[in-house]
């Protein structure tokens, strides 16, 4: 899985002796901050990350009965969807490997995950060995305090964190009816140091180019989900900004996990869109994280709006992002194609997507599409792919 450097360095000789081989993609990795220890070196794994970000998020939702079909049929699969997403124009893919505090891949801290069906597999080695082969960056993406319904959580082993918290410490993991599923609560240390210890181990093991979460902070503003840690933790400070600051730990912490294993490997958040949401009900504190060192590489918010938007129009909530990060940090921006099938504007309006992602890459680092599965499936899908290829392929110098 970790390639020895002497056999890269081989391979990279042997592919320029011919001009006929396909070259190795080593472009546009960022320069690490501060010296990269021997033991990194020494693993031979070089992280792809490109300047010009053109990527697309596959979800648990597609993957779940790709992993349920065993080793051998997720294998061929999740090649297609590399083949499929190369072909469209992608040059990154952001990926789950963690949705519900489960591992598509054995971990030591979480549970194999529920959609596993009779054989247990390594699944992150077989999607990131895919990946690569198709010059294909590759960002695990991760949900850190998202965890799995009541009904499974009793079958998890006491021996992974989660599995005691729920049995034993309400206070650590709770149910939260809003969302159906129990939850992490971020107030608590050692539900920090499981979430980055996690991203740790992700990238200790396997040859990751990113570390990748989204928009799930505090499900929900009810006093009563973190009733037990604020009394312990919040010393009388107002909830919220109690609530804010826990979060910009566990991000700090992750961003830290990260970079101590390889300062090479990116770590991005996808918060919300609307920026006032990310801090009147998740508690994030976006601007921070986009102005200040410490927590992030890249954001990437979620714009799923039409130009039309009367709450958060597409273009001029592009620009207020624009403003928020310019020449502080990168910029990718999240576009909703799922919404080409539920959403008047994006209905009517063919080829709204590729002219979203037109106007993300004037300006920004990169546009990232949810999610792979809108992309196919009916005639509309097929002709909103068409565009967003083209729209992708006009530029070939920013792949």
């Amino acid at each position: 899985m970790k390639k020895n450097l002497l056999i890269l360095l081989c391979l990279l000789l042997c592919a320029c002796s011919s001009t006929a081989d396909k070259p190795i993609v080593m472009m546009n990795s960022p320069v690490p901050q501060g010296n990269i220890a021997a033991s990194e070196t020494e693993r031979g794994y070089s992280p792809l990350n490109y300047d010009t970000v053109k990527a697309v998020w596959i979800s648990c939702i597609e993957l779940a009965p790709m992993l349920s079909a065993g080793r051998e049929a997720f294998s061929a699969q999740f090649e297609g969807i590399c083949r499929k997403s190369s072909e469209i124009g992608f040059n990154t893919l952001f990926v789950h490997i963690r949705a519900f505090s489960d591992a598509y891949y054995p971990s030591e801290l979480y549970p194999p995950t529920k959609f596993f069906g009779s054989e247990t597999f390594d699944a992150l080695e077989i999607m990131t060995e895919a990946a690569h082969s198709y010059d294909l960056s590759f960002h695990a993406w991760i949900n850190p305090l998202r965890c799995e319904t009541p009904e499974v959580m009793e079958t998890i082993s006491d021996r992974y964190p989660v599995g005691k918290w729920y049995k034993q410490s309400p206070e650590r993991v709770s149910y939260v009816s809003e969302t159906k599923h129990c939850w992490l609560d971020p107030a608590c240390p050692e539900v920090r140091e499981l979430i980055a210890e996690g991203a740790a181990e992700i990238v200790r093991n396997y040859d990751v180019d990113g570390i990748h979460i989204d928009d799930y902070f505090y499900p929900t503003t009810d006093a009563a989900f973190d009733e037990s840690s604020y009394a312990e933790f919040g010393s009388g400070r107002d909830r919220t900004e109690w609530r804010t600051e826990n979060c910009s730990l566990l991000v700090s912490g992750i961003y830290k996990a990260v970079k101590r294993e390889d300062p090479r490997v990116l770590f991005g958040i996808a918060p919300q869109g609307n920026l006032e949401n990310n801090y009147m009900f998740l508690c994030a504190d976006v601007k921070r994280w986009c102005t200040e060192e410490g927590f992030c590489d890249y954001i990437c918010p979620q714009l799923y709006f039409g130009y039309k938007n009367r709450v958060k129009p597409f273009a001029e909530t592009l620009d207020v992002w624009r403003e928020l990060c310019a020449g502080k940090k990168k910029l990718l921006i999240g576009i909703g194609a799922y919404k080409t099938a539920s959403e008047d504007e994006f209905i009517r309006r063919e080829g709204i997507i590729a002219d979203q992602i037109s106007d993300a890459l004037s300006g920004t680092d990169g546009a990232v599409v949810f999610s792979y599965n809108s992309l196919f499936g009916s005639v509309r899908a097929d002709t909103e792919r068409e565009l967003i290829s083209a729209e992708l392929h006009k530029n070939e110098k920013l792949r």
